[in-house]
């Protein structure tokens, strides 16, 4: 049995190899003194199965279950760095055979799915302690509060891909979600003359965009997308409030809608916010706002006119016109005359409620 009692050393040693009771023994087979060998088992022995050890934890007569094992199997979603594709994510795959062929287990594959994420670096150089290049996070809490420091985190780029730490990029997050603090608490009610009018129906279509931009966003781990997708949001609400609107039902489902979709990336503002607003409860327990996918739809939208690629007009048409009436639309205004000079069109490049180009012989 291994000793109760091992001294851990600085050194990095395993603690074994310096317990003399537990090294020196007796040869089983020529009864002379013997020593035992202190590193006979790699790590990813227990890391290539840990998983399944998850799913019956307390088992004291076998390493786990086969009928809990196949109640959890495989694990759904696998995230890691891509160091470990060729260790760790590879011996686990093995032992997943081997015990599928020793029917121990009913299914060969370990992970149902797998994303890899970048890596974080600073000064042009990827963040460890040997460089000096971290940023702790405590001073980031003392400074800006643990919401910011998440927020950026997940707004830094795509998770997939390394990105680089930028201080002033945690000081745009910040600023972000003290403007959502000061629209939710009443700070932001003062209409300016010459600000953008924004209707009622406009802010409550683009909940509902934001809505279902934040869902999609989250279920494919693109988080940079979501928190933009609600400063998008954000910035309307403002326009709202400063053209004039009210406080009125449009507005509260406004704020109650972005306060749950904010609740996964910054809680303890959520919180604080549902708090404020009337809710029962913690928002983390709340339902995700519901999509009204009738509201996607927008009667009007306004597409890009290019000639030969520059930019001539912006125009208003109905969502989802064709090719033939949204090339129609913009040869009736009159800068792109102006700028197609009597020269014939050879083709009109389209993308639909976004763009058109018009392209000159």
């Amino acid at each position: 049995p291994l000793p109760d009692h091992v001294e851990f050393r600085s050194d990095g040693q395993n603690p074994l190899a310096h317990t003399p009771e537990f090294v020196n023994s007796t040869c089983p087979r020529c009864g002379k003194p013997a020593r035992r060998d202190t590193d006979t088992m790699d790590t990813f022995v227990d890391s290539s199965w840990y998983f399944l050890r998850y799913a019956d934890p307390l088992n004291q007569a076998l390493p786990f279950d086969k009928a809990k094992v196949d109640y959890w199997m495989p694990v759904d979603q696998y995230i890691g760095g891509i160091e470990h594709a060729i260790l760790h994510l590879l011996y686990s795959r093995f032992f997943m055979k081997a015990l599928y062929d020793a029917k121990m287990v009913s299914v060969d594959e370990p992970f149902a799915a797998l994303f890899s994420q970048g890596m974080i670096q600073r000064n042009g150089a990827v963040m460890s302690k040997s460089k000096g290049n971290g940023v702790t996070p405590d001073q980031l809490v003392e400074h800006y509060g643990a919401d910011t420091a998440r927020v950026y985190e997940l707004f830094i780029g795509p998770p997939e891909l390394d990105a680089e730490w930028n201080d002033r990029g945690v000081d745009g997050v910040a600023r972000f979600l003290n403007r959502v603090w000061r629209l939710a608490v009443g700070e932001e009610d003062e209409a300016i003359a010459e600000a953008n009018r924004v209707s009622a129906e406009d802010l409550t279509r683009k909940l509902h965009e934001t809505i279902n931009r934040v869902t999609r966003d989250v279920d494919a781990f693109r988080f940079n997308t979501a928190v933009s997708a609600l400063m998008e949001l954000t910035n309307l609400m403002q326009d709202y409030l400063q053209g004039g609107g009210r406080r009125d039902e449009a507005w509260e489902a406004a704020a109650l809608g972005i306060t749950r979709m904010l609740g996964p990336f910054a809680p303890h503002l959520a919180e604080e916010l549902w708090r404020r607003q009337g809710g029962e409860g913690l928002v983390v327990f709340q339902p995700w706002p519901e999509l009204d996918e009738s509201l996607l739809r927008r009667p009007q939208v306004t597409i890009v006119v290019q000639v030969d690629g520059r930019l001539r007009d912006r125009v208003e048409m109905p969502a989802g016109a064709v090719q033939a009436d949204a090339q129609e639309r913009a040869l009736q205004s009159a800068n792109v005359q102006r700028a197609l000079d009597g020269r014939r069109l050879a083709r009109a490049v389209y993308v639909p409620d976004r763009l058109i180009n018009l392209v000159t012989e």
